[in-house]
């Protein structure tokens, strides 16, 4: 009976070996599959783990591209900064300046202003004075001399002429007569409807050559009229006439002037003529 029961202990044991076969594999398999789990996750976390860094890369190199925008606005902004400074302190300046100008204008408009109160009479005066010089002066070119001075009595009146103009004016007819004394002229003009050549020397003299160039007078400031002068003078008052006509070339010549050897030399002249005659 010991033998049925060893047998049946050996298969007893054969089944328990066969059946604990299975599970050890079982078991291993498990173990295989529990190691490749950890695998897959630790390649995960690895891939997780790059894929952060290279995120947090990119963003350090997106925040460093704008830290550089930002420091080149900055830069940008400070320089424009000291330039405009720089242009506020040079336009403070020129603002300080055209003050300036502008306080010196209107200093030199009040003075203008009473300048121009002043000057206005002066010119008045001015023309005046010439007038009164002309009609005492020898008179020579009489229409041309009187209508200047009437012109510029008439240009004081104006609105549309500057003081400046009216006053440069004035001086310039004041210059004017200044040159009638240091040239000579000859021009034609009338007395008592009769055509005859002046001659003027200067403030010198004035002569009144008739047109055959056969007669002269001179006219004698302090008797206020003209003088026969002898034919002995009509050579050189020819000659002294083609000179200012400058269709002669200047020469020495004798002319009587109006003085008082002269005034008797003519005197006794004319004196003879009339008994000649």
């Amino acid at each position: 009976m010991k033998t049925p029961y060893i047998l049946a202990t050996c298969l007893l044991a054969c089944t328990l070996s066969a059946q604990a076969a299975p599970q050890t594999g079982t078991q291993t398999g498990t173990r295989a599959d529990s190691q490749s789990d950890t695998l897959t996750s630790a390649q995960q976390q690895i891939s997780a783990t790059d894929n952060s860094g290279r995120n947090s890369q990119h963003k350090v190199e997106k925040l460093d591209d704008q830290t550089q925008l930002l420091l080149n606005e900055y830069r940008q902004l400070r320089a424009e900064t000291e330039q405009l400074a720089l242009y506020n302190r040079q336009m403070a300046a020129i603002v300080y300046n055209q003050d300036k100008e502008l306080e010196s204008l209107a200093r030199q408009i009040t003075e203008i202003e009473r300048t121009e109160r002043g000057i206005l009479p002066l010119m008045s005066r001015m023309l005046d004075s010439l007038e009164q010089f002309v009609a005492l002066d020898t008179p020579f070119l009489p229409q041309e001399r009187g209508a200047r001075i009437a012109l510029l009595k008439d240009l004081l009146t104006r609105a549309d002429v500057t003081v400046s103009e009216k006053f440069r004016r004035v001086l310039e007819a004041y210059q004017v007569e200044v040159d009638y004394g240091r040239n000579i002229e000859a021009y034609r003009g009338q007395m008592d409807n009769i055509s005859y050549d002046f001659l003027r020397v200067g403030r010198l003299a004035l002569y009144r050559i008739s047109n055959d160039g056969q007669r002269a007078w001179l006219w004698h400031k302090g008797q206020g009229n003209w003088l026969a002068l002898d034919d002995s003078y009509m050579r050189d008052l020819r000659k002294a006439l083609k000179v200012a006509q400058q269709i002669a070339a200047p020469e020495l010549m004798v002319l009587p002037l109006p003085t008082q050897a002269s005034l008797e030399s003519v005197t006794t002249t004319s004196n003879n003529q009339a008994e000649a005659q």
